[in-house]
């Protein structure tokens, strides 16, 4: 949608085909949504016909593995897909966000990491172009998966904030927060384990936990270690909020704790909202991270993904209101010339040439 609106800004068209139930989004009630139901193959099969009889002249698509309720064993949708359109004249590329499962010992899973292999392959051999969204995924694409499927140059494109940024509000106090699902790799633990021993030295500390985390075990066994906590009481869930309410929620924070296990990275839709805003960002160097995140310059990176460790960055940070202040500013920066979606949209452009 972000994508979208940045493209028509400039005078091409751009709508966007899904699998059903979809709808036109309430911040974006202009781009146009088409959605298909049925399974995989029947909602590729809807989703060419839908694109070409829009007329367009170049297609995008979002990969991750098991896209539109296909198994641990994939589909062979997605390749189909990209065939129809190559066939019928339109430049296809492809965007790779989540590319595979993990080898595993498992049969099911043995064969499953496999067959997904296969799979990305023949939807490369299909598509014009390949994306990924940060810099350590070219090399996956450049290793074994290009021995089978040659792929055309791999060129990096950054994810974008699902919720536009406001200016950060400097209330100058001590609120932390972290806008994440519950999904494996988010270490929450980290973040509760880092506030209780920040909970200890700063009275006015609170922890905001940004975002709709559903209904699931984790969510009760979350809730469960919260209530268990010394520091509990100054911790708050927002629930389910507007995309603006988180922007303005983001903007009212002293720290923000990302706390994937992967690092900080370009491909999280919810780092942007801090960097943007120009809040200080803790988060550790992983696999993931970009050379663009740059220690005490755009971001802070603890020791660690452990509570003590994050802890310490904090207490440095809100010992230091200057070297805070630096970093977000840093992060602006970095939102500015890298994340932002306009620069996102000037980056794709400039790849798929003159239309």
């Amino acid at each position: 949608m972000r994508l979208a609106g940045e493209l028509r800004r400039r005078g091409h068209e751009a709508a966007i085909f899904t699998r059903a139930p979809a709808a036109a989004n309430p911040e974006a009630p202009e781009i146009p949504v088409e959605s298909v139901p049925g399974g995989p193959i029947a909602i590729a099969h809807g989703i060419a016909e839908r694109v070409l009889a829009f007329g367009c002249t170049d297609a995008i698509i979002e990969y991750t593995a098991q896209m539109w309720g296909a198994s641990r064993f994939g589909s062979a949708a997605l390749p189909l897909l990209a065939a129809r359109l190559e066939q019928a004249g339109v430049s296809v590329s492809l965007a790779l966000h989540e590319l595979y499962t993990d080898w595993s010992w498992r049969p099911d899973l043995l064969v499953g990491s496999a067959l997904l292999r296969l799979q990305l392959c023949a939807l490369i051999a299909a598509c014009d172009r390949v994306f990924v969204t940060t810099q350590s995924r070219q090399a996956l694409i450049a290793g074994p998966v290009a021995a089978l499927a040659p792929p055309p140059a791999v060129a990096v494109m950054r994810i974008g904030p699902n919720a536009l940024p406001v200016e950060s509000r400097a209330p100058g106090g001590h609120r932390i927060g972290l806008f994440s699902t519950l999904a494996l790799g988010k270490r929450f633990d980290v973040a509760l384990a880092a506030f209780e021993e920040i909970a200890a030295a700063f009275p006015d500390a609170e922890l905001h936990l940004i975002g709709d985390i559903g209904a699931s075990p984790r969510r009760t066994a979350l809730e469960q270690t919260i209530a268990a906590s010394p520091a509990g009481r100054r911790v708050h869930l927002t629930g389910k909020l507007s995309l603006p309410e988180v922007a303005a929620t983001v903007a009212d924070l002293d720290l923000y704790f990302f706390i994937m296990d992967t690092g900080a990275n370009t491909r999280s839709g919810t780092l942007p909202v801090a960097l943007g805003a120009g809040v200080p960002v803790v988060a550790i160097r992983g696999a993931e991270t970009d050379p663009l995140f740059v220690h005490g310059d755009n971001v802070f990176l603890a020791d660690g993904l452990e509570g003590p460790a994050f802890a310490r960055a904090a207490r440095q940070l809100f010992a230091d209101p200057a070297l805070a202040a630096q970093i977000g500013e840093g992060g602006a920066r970095l939102y500015r010339e890298h994340l932002s979606w306009a620069c996102i949209a000037d980056s794709l452009l400039e790849t798929l040439g003159p239309s």
